[in-house]
């Protein structure tokens, strides 16, 4: 099931290890990630490697319409405008749609669509969401290039097919924004700023809360 951690792959060689429960290192707007589908032994395995004891992985999903009405209209606004694009939303999972070893220690779910046409590819073909965290060792600057992303992989005790995307712009990371409740509030700075967050809900009839 899992190839060599060296192996560079296609599309559909990519699609076919995801449904099989392996790992793929592929690309995003800004640094190189690893990813897998939310049910079954991947997500386990990346939670070991990062030493984490929870969830809380950012989901790459096809579009929008896979979420549902988990966005709400604040949401839906901001998606609308940003997506596809470096801007992940979180927001709450009433109905359970995503797996409880994916989530958040509060319940909550963190959703984007990359922007790289190479990832948007492989989540498209695939159908159903990804997990998707850095390509790094805990405290370490995450892989720019596919060779940085691959010495990572190897680092921590993973077996990858890699997508070649090129050398990544390393740009900061993607802009959190929590949407639960009828506002909007940034929780972490990136890619695209709170001012063009603002600018682009202007006349919209949901205001940034306070931090």
């Amino acid at each position: 099931m899992a190839p060599p951690a060296g192996e560079i792959g296609v599309i559909e060689d990519a699609v076919a290890l995801l449904e099989e429960g392996g790992l793929v290192l592929h690309p995003t707007e800004t640094v190189y990630g690893i990813g897998g589908l939310l049910e079954g032994p991947s997500t386990a395995r990346l939670r070991r490697a990062k030493g984490r004891t929870s969830g809380g992985f950012v989901m790459l999903v096809p579009g929008s319409r896979h979420l549902g009405g988990l966005l709400g209209e604040a949401g839906s606004a901001l998606a609308d405008a940003f997506w596809p694009g470096p801007l992940t939303l979180v927001c709450d999972d009433p109905e359970g749609r995503f797996p409880e070893a994916v989530k958040a220690w509060d319940g909550s779910v963190a959703v984007r669509v990359c922007g790289h046409e190479v990832t948007r590819a492989l989540v498209t073909r695939l159908g159903r969401p990804i997990t998707s965290t850095s390509a790094n060792l805990p405290g370490q600057a995450p892989g720019k290039t596919l060779a940085a992303g691959l010495e990572a992989v190897r680092a921590l005790g993973l077996e990858c097919l890699a997508l070649d995307g090129g050398t990544l712009p390393g740009s900061p990371p993607s802009t959190i924004v929590d949407i639960r409740g009828r506002g909007w509030r940034v929780i972490r700075d990136g890619a695209i700023a709170a001012s063009d967050l603002t600018a682009a809900m202007q006349g919209q009839p949901w205001d940034q809360e306070g931090s």
